[in-house]
């Protein structure tokens, strides 16, 4: 499996990445640039955030499409 395989996986987990997570439970370092191939093909959305440290980073997470009503609450 490599690293976008493993990226993707994870996001259809609906695990949001930062690079530290990306780096600690992946061990991918270049988390923009596989993301920047993911978006060729996939919803993928992304912000920036701050961390506790005062950091700047993005996240990125796979946008889902909206999970279809029960057939009792759509009627």
């Amino acid at each position: 499996m490599n690293q976008n395989d493993k990226l993707l996986a994870a996001l259809r987990r609906g695990e949001r990445l930062t690079v530290k997570l990306a780096l600690d439970r992946y061990g991918v370092y270049a988390l923009s640039q596989r993301m920047g191939e993911l978006k060729k093909s996939q919803p993928i959305k992304s912000r920036m955030i701050q961390t506790l440290g005062g950091a700047r980073v993005s996240e990125y997470w796979l946008e889902q499409p909206p999970e279809q009503l029960p057939l009792e609450l759509a009627a």
